[in-house]
């Protein structure tokens, strides 16, 4: 099984592995990066991704930031996993530090980012290598329609995203006014802080998901929850390429296509 991603959609390609249960790994490349997914029996087992991005996007960093685990319990297992090599969830559950149920939700997650990222690319290559001697694990896989159902919440903020930021060559500035800040609560973690740290009033929505050290899609989906808060406003767009414009909006038609797809596709099995 191989082709294109402009032939197969990301969507379209666990549906077939997770339907038919297959075991094997997903090979993903896109002009950036480099994305392998190894499937137990149509469940996924593990992805590892090529590019180098910033730090909030690994496991450990993620549960530290939803408290769900302690650093000093984080620090414990790591430990545990260089002398006995196993998926570090997996351990943290085992030692009683982290609900299986929590676990599998932040790693979905994180998949489902994962792909949607490379779908944002709108160009790549994949190739499915069948595992023909697959033996049962020992540790946490992931249920692939929950991936799914992920990568339609993701693609979903990414879209309405672009929606409330415009151009991609629209400038973002800090909202000074006090009395116009958000009275409501907001939730800001590591990446929320250090994506507001990057509007300066001058680079626009597309220097800053190049120069930031995160996704795109992140970016991007982060950027807009803040215009939308009113903390970043939208101001006058500079001149640049029109292409630069319409392959913003090319990512957004492509990945709510395929969002579109996937929902009506939830909602029938349902």
């Amino acid at each position: 099984m191989q082709g294109t991603l402009d032939t197969f959609s990301v969507v379209e390609i666990l549906q077939m592995l997770g339907n038919a249960k297959r075991s094997g790994t997903l090979h993903i490349e896109c002009p950036n990066r480099q994305i392998d997914v190894h499937f137990v029996a149509g469940r996924i087992a593990e992805t590892r991704d090529s590019t180098r991005v910033f730090t909030g996007t690994v496991l450990g960093s993620q549960l530290l930031k939803r408290s769900l685990v302690s650093e000093a319990q984080l620090n414990e297992v790591l430990e545990v996993q260089e002398r006995r090599p196993r998926p570090l969830g997996t351990l943290l559950v085992e030692a009683g530090y982290l609900d299986e149920g929590h676990l599998r939700d932040v790693v979905s997650r994180q998949v489902a980012n994962t792909l949607v990222a490379a779908k944002v690319e709108a160009s790549g290559t994949f190739v499915f290598v069948v595992d023909r001697s697959a033996k049962p694990v020992d540790f946490i896989t992931i249920d692939t329609h929950a991936v799914l159902v992920d990568i339609s919440s993701l693609g979903g903020d990414y879209c309405s995203a672009i929606e409330v930021l415009g151009q991609a060559h629209t400038v973002l500035v800090r909202n000074r006014d006090y009395e116009s800040l958000p009275r409501h609560s907001m939730i800001m973690g590591r990446d929320e802080f250090y994506v507001l740290a990057q509007v300066d009033d001058h680079r626009t929505v597309r220097e800053i998901a190049v120069d930031a050290a995160l996704d795109e899609i992140t970016v991007v989906s982060i950027l807009g929850m803040l215009a939308e808060a009113g903390v970043v406003l939208v101001q006058a767009e500079k001149q640049t390429r029109a292409e630069a414009d319409e392959e913003l909006r090319a990512h957004r038609d492509s990945v709510w296509a395929e969002v579109s797809a996937l929902l009506d596709g939830l909602a029938g099995q349902a």
